[in-house]
């Protein structure tokens, strides 16, 4: 019998085969090319080559190979149902969309591809299309579980909370153990205000199923949305001391904690990640905490973020969109440019965090804009968010209050959980102590879960009420405003750490009102109003929701926080023997661009260095990440230096000559404190809110010659600063008295129009 002898083709496929069968997806991709290179067709490389570069994360690539397959077999469902699903991976929502209407079209009995075009309409934030995919999914099979477990996170999400519970109840009766469903029904029971019926059904169920670990935390967790966190840290305590490892506990508790105890919480995810090491939630909550942790060495637990980071890519490829928050925000931190290129596009994003509910993510993403359309999708997007929060919540009843030409005392509102020592209370601090008591009364809202710190105890003192409301639902703390009976309330957390944005849609003052914490229209169309200045205002209005509430003359004035950091003689050039130009800001704000400008600034400025001053330039993988940043943009690495330092920065402004700002998302705080140091800043105006923070603050300082226009602009008067060391001299050593004959530098007088205007407004 002669040998079988198989052409190259069939080798190839063969090898292929082979490597898909032990997991060898890199070796399926390399023989899937030789196959198709040798001739086979794409009806036998197509599907296998896309799949498996679509679980190596390479989903672009896996839809262009499948796209010959996909052209040739247009009217075949199956084909076009998985080419949905590809490009749903690949973040092409919209084309998603497009071919799985196709695929429902060509089999119209068939579930998967009515649930898959539900799935991506629900990336798309398009609950009310989803749910209708759902529906029409469980025609078709209406024993599946998981379609009505699909169908009521939809209803959740259209604040059809008594149909969401109907479709999880169905969904519990015909997976009667199925944890997830019974955790999604007991949160719609809390949320249509059938708390005592969701407590029923845990005993229920615990007394089905004694000793059910994943009961008693979704007990636990039921307990913390309603605010008894002294019996939900029981229950958790008690399931870790049987199990220390438990999943759902360890995650539970750490979103109990919170930022409180950032130790602990990282102590409840390392068991988490240790006992479950193939737990993708468990491996991205670690990173994220990490990367966000204060406490001992910060630059080592940047350093484990983003260790863990890059295992996370690799290990859940197809689940870097998912985890894409947590991943940019790390990888900025180290300014690692290909890996954030990997994260995708902010087109392909936010669909996927307006799904999700995520408005802490796009904070982070605010200067990721270019164009006009850019700027208005995002307005449209924050937009959209409030939107979707607000049909989930019932406005707090108003309080009936006599009108203000009555001559009664205005009542005004701060509610930030950053009233202690931080940049917000250090341009906060003027209204809480030098208001007109006989005309104002004021009162503070903090949410902060640490003890209070001698800055807060200190506003305490000055206001005619502080309300310290750790971890208290964000129900109860509308009520509690709303008893205040407040005139306007100003929101200044925005989405950050143990603030509470949500709260203002439920409308617990009779004005709202946005300032400092988010440099954005953050999206509730419950706030009514957003402080600007006559620099800050964006010329184009459709580029804000709120309506102005417009300073005269500047949105911030320095208080005297600012005063106690000493100057050094000279300047940084006369005692270095060079130049240096340098940065405080966040890394999340240097965009490509930004970093194109500052390379393009130490091009032209030659000998001259630039100095990163923050906390992540003590970081190694920071340090490598900018020293190739610059290398690529023809500029040597040795000319940049860094001081890592969290807190005890000011002093080290006198080792910068000129700051160079942020773009397109400039500085606010970080421009105030330079300024105060004496060290000039040039920036660049955007359209937006948040790229004209530095354009009010230098204008406000009688430095509005350094807010440029243009790119060109700003590297040319970057220049012309290094080329006039005379003025350098000056400013470091007069510009203090140049900010006190400025508004920035004027704070009675900017708490005078502050209250009066805050008196006009709700006046009217």
């Amino acid at each position: 019998m002669k040998d079988i002898r198989l052409t190259p083709a069939e080798l190839a496929l063969a090898s292929a085969q082979e490597a898909l069968d032990r997991r060898d997806l890199q070796g399926a991709v390399t023989a899937f090319a030789q196959a198709r290179a040798a001739g086979a067709s794409t009806r036998l490389t197509a599907r296998g080559h896309a799949l498996a570069l679509s679980e190596l994360g390479r989903h672009a690539e896996a839809v262009e190979a499948f796209k010959p397959l996909f052209a040739k077999a247009q009217k075949d469902g199956a084909t076009v149902n998985l080419m949905g699903v590809l490009l749903k991976r690949a973040g092409r929502l919209g084309k998603a969309a497009e071919v799985l209407e196709l695929a429902r079209k060509l089999r119209p009995h068939d579930r998967s591809p009515w649930q898959n075009l539900g799935n991506v309409y629900e990336a798309l934030g398009q609950p009310d299309k989803a749910a209708a995919c759902f529906r029409s999914a469980l025609k078709i099979e209406p024993t599946s579980a998981t379609l009505w477990r699909l169908l009521g996170r939809q209803q959740m999400a259209l604040s059809q909370t008594e149909e969401a519970c109907d479709s999880f109840r169905r969904g519990l009766a015909l997976a009667p153990r199925d944890t997830e469903m019974t955790a999604f029904l007991v949160q719609a029971l809390q949320v249509a205000g059938r708390v005592d019926e969701a407590r029923a059904l845990i005993a229920k169920l615990c007394e089905e199923r004694p000793g059910d670990s994943e009961l008693a935390v979704i007990d636990a967790r039921l307990s913390f949305r309603t605010g008894d966190v002294a019996r939900a840290q029981a229950i958790l305590n008690a399931v870790l001391a049987q199990d220390p490892a438990h999943l759902a506990a360890n995650l539970q508790l750490a979103n109990l904690i919170g930022d409180s105890d950032r130790e602990q919480v990282n102590q409840a995810l390392e068991r988490a990640v240790a006992g479950h090491p193939d737990s993708f939630v468990a491996l991205d909550r670690l990173t994220e905490s990490l990367s966000r942790s204060r406490y001992g060495n910060e630059a080592d637990h940047i350093e484990r973020a983003y260790h863990l980071a890059k295992q996370l890519m690799e290990r859940f490829p197809t689940r870097i969109p998912e985890a894409a928050r947590t991943l940019r925000t790390i990888l900025q931190r180290v300014l690692d440019e290909d890996r954030m290129a990997q994260t995708g596009s902010l087109d392909n994003l936010l669909p996927l965090w307006q799904a999700q509910g995520l408005h802490s993510s796009v904070h982070y993403e605010l200067g990721q804009v270019q164009t006009l359309d850019d700027r208005l999708k995002l307005v449209d997007w924050h937009r959209q968010w409030g939107r979707r929060v607000a049909r989930q919540i019932t406005p707090v009843p108003p309080v009936a209050l006599p009108a203000l030409a009555g001559g009664r005392k205005l009542r005004v509102g701060f509610m930030s959980s950053d009233l202690r020592h931080h940049p917000i209370t250090y341009f906060t601090l003027p209204l809480l102590e030098n208001y007109d008591r006989d005309a104002v009364e004021v009162f503070c809202y903090s949410f902060s879960e640490k003890e209070p710190d001698q800055v807060q105890r200190h506003l305490e003192a000055q206001v005619t009420g502080f309300r310290h409301w750790p971890k208290r639902p964000d129900d109860q703390v509308a009520e509690g405003i709303a008893a205040d009976g407040l005139d306007i309330l100003f929101e200044l957390g925005g989405s950050t750490a143990m603030n509470k944005l949500e709260v203002m849609a439920r409308r617990p003052a009779r004005l709202g009102a946005s300032w400092l914490g988010y440099p954005h229209s953050a999206g509730l169309e419950q706030i009514d109003l957003i402080l600007t200045d006559p620099y800050l205002q964006p010329e184009d209005p459709r580029l804000l929701i709120e309506r102005p509430f417009a300073m005269p003359e500047t949105w911030v004035a320095l208080s005297r926080l600012f005063w106690p950091h000493e100057i050094a003689e000279g300047t940084p050039q006369t005692r270095k023997g060079h130049l240096t130009f340098g940065t405080a800001n966040n890394p999340y704000k240097y965009t490509p661009a930004c970093l194109d400008a500052w390379a393009a600034v130490l091009r032209v400025v030659p000998g001259s260095r630039f100095l990163f001053l923050r906390p992540e330039a003590g970081v190694g993988s920071f340090v490598a990440g900018a020293r190739a940043a610059f290398a690529r943009r023809d500029v040597d690495p040795d000319r940049l230096e860094f001081i890592g330092v969290r807190g005890d920065h000011m002093r080290h402004y006198n080792e910068i000559d000129i700051a160079l700002d942020t773009l397109p998302h400039v500085g606010g705080t970080t421009t105030c404190e330079a300024l105060w140091m004496g060290v000039p800043t040039v920036s660049l105006v955007g359209a937006g809110f948040p790229e004209r923070l530095s354009y009010s603050n230098l204008s406000n300082a009688g430095l509005g010659d350094l807010a440029t226009l243009s790119v060109a602009d700003y590297v040319s008067a970057a220049a012309g600063l290094a080329a006039h060391p005379a003025r350098r001299l000056a400013l470091r050593h007069g510009l203090r008295a140049q900010i006190a004959a400025n508004p920035l530098g004027q704070p009675a007088r900017f708490t005078r129009n502050f209250y009066d205007l805050a008196r006009k407004v709700a006046s009217e």
